[in-house]
């Protein structure tokens, strides 16, 4: 089994041990020995008893869940390690050569995060990044414009590589991101108002801002359950528009501006479709959406006020 002494895993658990235990043993089996593994139980209801694996472990417990970010953050606090891999738990690591991708992410002093390629449930190998953030004002308009805008972006914008295999992004999902320590700690972690959507969206930002490089691997490979999948229940749907608002707020501040009533009369626009299409997913319920129209001019408070 190979050893990597520069590099902790670091890794929550919530209720999904069992699949936890999938990716971390595939991790071992593909890949090798870590020098630490980190992860933090947030919060299950069965605390996490962990045997069988061949790498040093600390698990960590929240009583209470402090949500994907927070829980994220206080494992990558715990890393001794001048790399991470930060990693969902429906990762499953393939043949492959992680030691050349990892080797190739230390040689560029500059870049601080990046992530691998992704093989999603429907099979297709797809790139967990965003080249370009769309303007807040895009975003608002809703789905269907984004993406016009997204794909007339695509054709003009100039793929450039931070290295032979790493393509340079704006954003690498947090998913399977391998982590420069040093940068990671200079912007101070995630900033752990937000729960879980949208978190590495605004450390990616944060780090570019800060002058450091964010990519993707385009030669190695992992699969990702989760990648291509649907959004979720109202729960995560909320957290998204919440999120991504609370995203441009801070990186757009002139967004403050606009964006709310911007979100709030498409809510609207969306609630009315909706209505045409009975029986569609609770989430998408017309009421939901009348109710995020409300939310939004609030800036979502959390569900429960």
């Amino acid at each position: 089994m190979q050893s990597y002494p520069e590099l902790s895993v670091a890794t929550t658990i919530h209720n999904n041990l069992d699949r936890w235990m999938e990716m971390a043993l595939s991790f071992e089996r593909e890949v090798g020995r870590p020098a630490e593994i980190v992860a933090v139980d947030d919060g299950s209801k069965i605390p996490a008893k962990i045997d069988g694996l061949r790498s040093p472990l600390r698990l960590l417990r929240n009583e209470t869940p402090h949500g994907f970010c927070g829980a994220s953050d206080e494992a990558l606090d715990e890393v001794k390690t001048p790399f991470a891999l930060l990693l969902d738990a429906d990762i499953t690591f393939l043949p492959g050569d992680f030691a050349a991708a990892f080797a190739a992410f230390k040689a560029v002093p500059k870049l601080a995060w990046s992530n691998f390629l992704q093989i999603g449930f429907s099979g297709n190998v797809s790139s967990p990044s965003e080249d370009v953030l769309p303007p807040a004002w895009i975003y608002g308009l809703g789905n269907q414009v984004q993406w016009r805008w997204s794909k007339r972006k695509a054709k003009t914008l100039k793929p450039a590589f931070v290295s032979g295999r790493v393509k340079s992004v704006t954003i690498a999902h947090s998913s399977s991101a391998l982590v420069r320590m040093k940068a990671f700690r200079e912007i101070d972690g995630f900033d752990r108002r937000f729960w879980q959507c949208e978190s590495d969206n605004d450390v990616c930002l944060r780090l570019l801002g800060a002058g450091w490089k964010i990519g993707v691997d385009q030669v190695y490979t992992v699969r990702h359950d989760g990648i291509g999948g649907r959004t979720g229940g109202r729960k995560r749907t909320y957290d998204l528009y919440r999120s991504r608002l609370m995203l441009y707020e801070i990186h757009e501040p002139a967004s403050r501006f606009y964006l709310r009533p911007l979100l709030a009369l498409r809510h609207l626009l969306e609630a009315g479709a909706t209505l045409a299409r009975p029986g569609s997913d609770d989430h998408l319920a017309p009421s939901f959406r009348f109710r995020l129209a409300t939310a939004a001019l609030k800036g979502y408070p959390k569900m429960s006020e």
